[in-house]
């Protein structure tokens, strides 16, 4: 399950752009707080489905149009999904609103918990119709 080329250029710029604005990053709930390497935050098969899924309900509110991001199962993925690809017209909307996520989470004390990133996306799914993810099967 290889990420094509522009997964993996989102991946880098998110990588970037947590690093760039010094930010730490936690997966952290009620009874455990765990630091997480931002390249693991910013993996294809990390937290970068959570954070396109979360982007694409964003541009989906304001377009009525997803970016077709195509996922995969993969049980040794953080979240049991691994985005591969998309389809989306232009890679800097993707991009533009990748980093609207990132700028959207809480930070507290120099920190942010990618567990903000459910909030994020329940708020932006409620204002919508639900909207199917498209999943390929692993080759």
């Amino acid at each position: 399950m290889t990420a094509s080329p522009a997964i993996g250029v989102l991946s880098d710029v998110l990588v970037r752009a947590i690093d760039r604005k010094g930010l730490s990053v936690l997966l952290s709930d009620a009874t455990n707080s765990t630091p997480c390497a931002s390249t693991v935050a910013a993996s294809s098969s990390g937290f970068l489905p959570a954070f396109l899924i979360t982007a694409e309900a964003l541009w989906f509110e304001m377009t009525r149009h997803g970016f077709g991001l195509k996922l995969v199962d993969d049980p040794e993925a953080a979240l049991g999904v691994t985005v591969i690809d998309h389809d989306a017209q232009s890679a800097v909307t993707v991009l533009l609103c990748l980093l609207d996520v990132l700028d959207a989470l809480p930070v507290q004390n120099g920190q942010i918990n990618l567990c903000d990133l459910t909030g994020l996306w329940q708020a932006s799914m409620a204002r919508l119709q639900p909207v199917s993810v498209q999943k390929e099967q692993a080759a």
